[in-house]
C-alpha cells in the first residue's frame, strides 16, 4: 500500500503556526495521531507512519509549539493548557479530513505525558483508544536538589527562562546510527524552559493520580533499560487504567520505535489499533 507525506499547518488558539505532517494511504480504515517527545519533531516518526500506512492506518503528527517547524519560543509553552489545545486542534484537523474513521492518539515521552493528560482532562468522544510510548511521568534519575529548587523558583517568576536539558543522547537507542542522526538533525534541540519543565512534571503526578478515571482503552509500553524515564511509574499508570495493557520491553532504551527490535514494537502498535 503506497504512502504519501504532506506538511501543512494550523493556527493554534493563541495564533501560532503549528506544523503537522500527514502520511496518507489508499483505502485508510483508521487514523492515528502522534505527539512527539521533548526536543524532537514529527519527522522522526516517518518510518513508523510508513509501517502504519501499510496496515491501512492514515497518520497525522504535529510539531509541538517551540519544536521542529512550529512557531513559539524554543522548548517553551506559555501554559500546559495550550498544549492540550494544540492536540485538540490536531484531532480536529484529522477529523475534518476523515469524518467517520476510528481515531487513536499516540504520544512518546513528553508526548506521552501530554496524551496521558489529554485523555484525562479533555473530551475524548472522538477517540477509540490511546497509546503511550515511554511516557514522561517520572524521570529515571533524581536531578540535583539545587537544580530542582532553582527550576521551581524560575517557573514562577520567569517561566520562559530556558536552559539545556542535559539529555544524554546515547540513552535514546542502542543503535549508533539512530543516535548520530539525532545529533545531526537540525530540527532537534536540547532547550527546555523552567515553565515547561514544571508543567510537565506536575502533569505527570496528576496523570498517575487520575489514571483510574480514563474511560478509553490504552496501551502503554516502555523499555526496562530506559535511563531517561522511569518505566516502573509507567507500569503503575497502566495498572490503574480501567482497560489498559502494559508491555515491558526487556533491555530496550528510551525510544522503542528506534531501538533494536523496533519492528516488533511497531507490530504491537498496529495490532492494538487494528483490534479496537
Amino acid at each position: 500500500m503506497s504512502s504519501t507525506e504532506e506538511t501543512q499547518y494550523f493556527l493554534s488558539q493563541d495564533g501560532l503556526r503549528i506544523y503537522y505532517r500527514h502520511w496518507d494511504c489508499e483505502d485508510a480504515s483508521k487514523i492515528c495521531c502522534i505527539v512527539h517527545g521533548f526536543g524532537e519533531h514529527s519527522g522522526r516518526y516517518a518510518h513508523v507512519a510508513e509501517r502504519l500506512n501499510k496496515a491501512g492506518i492514515t497518520v497525522f503528527a504535529m510539531d509541538l509549539r517551540g519544536h521542529g517547524l512550529s512557531q513559539g519560543k524554543k522548548g517553551h509553552a506559555k501554559s500546559y493548557e495550550l498544549l492540550m489545545s494544540d492536540i485538540e486542534e490536531l484531532l480536529k484537523t484529522a477529523r475534518s479530513e476523515y469524518t467517520d474513521l476510528p481515531m487513536f492518539l499516540m504520544g512518546h515521552s513528553m508526548g506521552g505525558n501530554l496524551v496521558g493528560n489529554y485523555v484525562i482532562r479533555m473530551n475524548t468522544n472522538e477517540l477509540k483508544g490511546f497509546i503511550l510510548s515511554s511516557p514522561w511521568f517520572k524521570l529515571a534519575f533524581d536531578p540535583p536538589a539545587w537544580k530542582v529548587k532553582l527550576g521551581q523558583f524560575f517557573s514562577k517568576v520567569y517561566p520562559a527562562l530556558s536552559q539545556p536539558s542535559g539529555l544524554e543522547v546515547n540513552h535514546i537507542s542502542r543503535v549508533p546510527e539512530v543516535v548520530q542522526a539525532y545529533i545531526d538533525d537540525p530540527l532537534v534541540h536540547d532547550i527546555m524552559s523552567a515553565g515547561l519543565h514544571a508543567g510537565v512534571s506536575e502533569a505527570g503526578d496528576y496523570a498517575i493520580e487520575k489514571a483510574d478515571t480514563i474511560k478509553l482503552k490504552g496501551l502503554v509500553y516502555q523499555g526496562t533499560s530506559d535511563q531517561i524515564i522511569d518505566w516502573k511509574t509507567s507500569r503503575e499508570f497502566a495498572s490503574r487504567l480501567k482497560d489498559g495493557e502494559f508491555i515491558a520491553l526487556d533491555g530496550v532504551y528510551h525510544e522503542p520505535h528506534n531501538d533494536l527490535g523496533q519492528e516488533e514494537v511497531i507490530d504491537r502498535l498496529i495490532k492494538f489499533i487494528e483490534g479496537n
